[in-house]
């Protein structure tokens, strides 16, 4: 079981959890509390979140430098600062609630969009991935976790955050 979540910077908008194993499972939640129950109950291995724990001195992590340098378009974490803070937070919610510690990366939606040339639920279906998205806030998280499979499948290079490896590469 893997999942991913894109995160809300405030209790008054959702967030959106999908797990995926040999189903797909979205679910919308406002607190962390209900994301931990979520974890408690799906178990997963492996979580990819919209947003990282690291933050530089700069703009920039040396990782979103990197990953600047390669061409890629993303939001640094330096920009998310309520998000960073909320997912502080919930790793050290989890780490208290939890009887096992799942690993966390770091994945955009956009990248992972783009690598696997996902801008569907049709082409989410032809990797594998079915199941009821309800818009694109939904349809991120599943990139997520879509990004977590590859990650788990050791196809992905690491700029701080997870590109999956291209499907024309494959």
């Amino acid at each position: 079981m893997i999942a991913g979540v894109i995160l809300s910077d405030s209790l008054d908008r959702e967030t959106r959890v999908a797990f995926l194993d040999d189903e797909l499972d979205v679910h919308s939640v406002e607190t962390n509390a209900e994301i931990v129950e979520l974890l408690d109950e799906y178990q997963p291995e492996v979580i990819a979140f919209d947003v990282g724990t690291d933050q530089g001195k700069d703009e920039f992590t040396s990782d979103e430098q990197d990953l600047q340098d390669e061409g890629y378009i993303f939001t640094p974490n330096s920009h998310q600062e309520k998000k960073v803070e909320r997912l502080q937070s919930l790793e050290k919610h989890i780490k208290h609630k939890l009887g096992y510690i799942p690993e966390f990366i770091r994945f955009e939606p956009q990248i992972t969009a783009r690598e696997l040339m996902l801008d569907d639920e049709e082409a989410l279906s032809s990797i594998g991935v079915e199941g009821d998205i309800d818009g694109a806030r939904e349809f991120d998280a599943v990139l997520g976790a879509v990004t977590a499979r590859f990650y788990s499948q050791g196809q992905y290079e690491e700029y701080g955050v997870v590109v999956p490896e291209s499907l024309d590469k494959a």
